[in-house]
């Protein structure tokens, strides 16, 4: 388990020969004490942010997707995706199998396939729905045809007319699906494309959506790397392993000189931290830093053979 923040505040105040806290005196810090604090979490967004796939900081995301909806938008926490893991997960229910996604590019996507968008209409429920109502009463039916096909979660329902706010004539769990109860602010959709999603696509707001858009409830997996945030309470833990704490002392150490503006006590403990991060890199991202070549060379046939053989 890592360091405590109290414990890497105090590590980093002993390098500087100062008064280390207490859990008295931790909320009411002043001075060097402060600008301890601030050095720590300042030394670990640094080495969060010199690599994106550190394995301390890796995750895995299940999202269930929502028929009738083409983009999503990643965890808060996300640093960095890696859009090749992207799989459907497999479902014997909804009946598709697992596997990869591909990844289509975002202008290949608006030059091809963006109009899948344009035949898609959404609404919310306005209020729970029973699996035996018969009228559907939503945020506005605007957009929708006046007979047709909606679907909510993975169910099909099918109506004869509407109101400005109701879908009316409804027959439940239509199109061989089953009639469910649903929430209140729950999406309705109704769309004439879609299917079972088989490509990914990166969007320019770092987000994500997919090809063709979900026509049911799947649902997809995928890993990412998450950027923590800061510490705060004196108890708190980084995601960092502990054996690295003393990569974090090296760097808050750096960062108060130089909020002190001793250059060259800063540069010493700054260099030190920097190769502290690059053995990090090594040792668990498999980086190094040179590369010893191991390509044999063919010898030239035009080379004079000094010890030719007599036969």
């Amino acid at each position: 388990m890592s360091g405590t923040y109290i414990t890497l505040i105090n590590s980093t105040l002993a390098r500087l020969n100062e008064v280390q806290l207490t859990t008295g005196t931790f909320a009411n810090a002043r001075g060097i004490q402060t600008q301890a604090k601030n050095a720590v979490n300042e030394a670990i967004r640094y080495i969060n942010q010199k690599e994106f796939a550190y394995p301390f900081n890796h995750a895995t995301e299940t999202k269930t997707l929502t028929a009738g909806t083409v983009r999503y938008s990643l965890p808060t926490s996300t640093k960095h995706v890696d859009y090749n893991t992207f799989r459907l997960v497999k479902n014997e229910d909804l009946g598709n199998s697992g596997y990869k996604l591909g990844i289509l590019q975002y202008n290949d996507y608006i030059n091809n396939y963006i109009t899948q968008e344009d035949t898609i209409s959404t609404t919310t429920l306005d209020g729970s729905l029973s699996d035996s109502a018969t009228t559907v009463t939503v945020a506005s039916t605007t957009g929708f045809d006046s007979a047709g096909t909606i679907h909510i979660g993975n169910e099909e329902i099918t109506y004869t007319g509407t109101t400005s706010t109701t879908f009316t004539g409804a027959t439940r769990g239509a199109g061989g699906t089953t009639a469910s109860a649903h929430s209140d602010a729950t999406q309705v959709a109704q769309f004439d494309e879609g299917g079972i999603p088989r490509y990914v696509v990166r969007s320019p707001d770092n987000n994500y959506l997919f090809y063709p858009f979900p026509t049911k409830s799947y649902s997809v997996k995928f890993d990412y790397y998450t950027f923590p945030t800061d510490l705060s309470a004196e108890t708190d833990t980084t995601s960092i392993p502990a054996r690295f704490d003393a990569i974090i002392v090296d760097g808050a150490t750096a960062f108060v000189y130089q909020y002190r503006g001793e250059t060259a006590q800063y540069q010493l403990n700054f260099a030190r931290f920097e190769q502290g991060i690059k053995n990090m890199q090594t040792l668990l991202v498999n980086k190094f830093e040179y590369l010893r070549s191991t390509y044999i060379p063919r010898t030239p046939t035009n080379v004079l053979d000094l010890n030719p053989r007599v036969s």
